[in-house]
């Protein structure tokens, strides 16, 4: 996922491994200046998780990485899975730290060059990475974070959450006052019960659950990673305003 204000400018969140050939190579990126051109080395990440970090090491040729995450995520990067200390050797890597440590769950801050976007970042739950849930810690806060950005030029706001395991009372405030949502499908592609060809009352519970927190939510766009989960039915989820992400997707505020 990519952020821009109109300038030119974007910021990547997170890195999956095939962003650094998307940028390469996809000519859907054409339509948006700036996206694929080669000073394009800003990444928030929202955690450590192998598939939100690992295009990182894509980006090894070329001007330094400005990287934004918590103390937690940089530790995690430089230890239990050490790509810092892997780039430091090729393009290097500028640091910028995300306060959400501690006692401290909420902190704003801005990305270089994009002088309008206020970005806001909130402590989460999420599951622990593979290369982290044997350490035998327990989670820390900035583990993982999602974002809020607010367009000071325009006031529009987006809300966005990859891996939230669950919505609390502070991610719902801030949910309620965005006007674009991006989260993570709530339940396993297929659903739990996919094989044997039956819905699991609990899955479908759940599913509706959040079907009808989404319903009623404000926002005029609301997205979801993945696909739709079984029992919730993909014509319900675009009945109530719900779409699915894919590559390529456009969203303008």
């Amino acid at each position: 996922m990519a952020l821009g204000n109109g300038s030119g400018r974007w910021v990547l969140v997170n890195m999956s491994p095939a962003v650094a050939h998307q940028l390469d190579s996809d000519p859907r990126l054409d339509s948006h200046p700036g996206l694929a051109e080669a000073e394009v080395r800003a990444v928030v990440l929202t955690d450590a998780q192998v598939d939100h970090v690992g295009g990182l090491l894509s980006l090894r040729d070329g001007a330094p990485i400005d990287l934004y995450a918590t103390p937690a995520v940089f530790e995690q990067l430089t230890t239990a899975l050490p790509v810092l200390p892997v780039l430091q050797h090729y393009c290097g890597v500028h640091w910028h730290v995300v306060p959400v440590a501690g006692d401290r769950r909420v902190a704003s801050f801005r990305v270089d060059g994009l002088p309008t976007l206020e970005f806001t970042a909130l402590a989460t739950q999420c599951p622990a990475p593979p290369h982290l849930a044997q350490g035998g810690e327990g989670p820390s806060v900035g583990d993982s974070i999602a974002l809020a950005v607010r367009d000071l030029a325009t006031g529009q706001r987006m809300f966005c959450a990859p891996g939230l395991a669950q919505i609390g009372a502070t991610e719902f405030e801030w949910m309620r006052e965005a006007d674009c949502l991006l989260l993570d499908n709530p339940l396993p592609e297929g659903g739990p019960d996919a094989d044997a060809g039956t819905e699991a009352p609990g899955a479908r519970a759940e599913a509706q659950l959040w079907l009808d927190l989404l319903r009623d939510m404000p926002a005029r766009h609301k997205v979801l990673f993945g696909q739709a989960p079984a029992g919730a039915g993909g014509r319900d989820w675009a009945a109530q305003g719900i779409a699915l992400a894919y590559d390529g997707m456009a969203i303008e505020l």
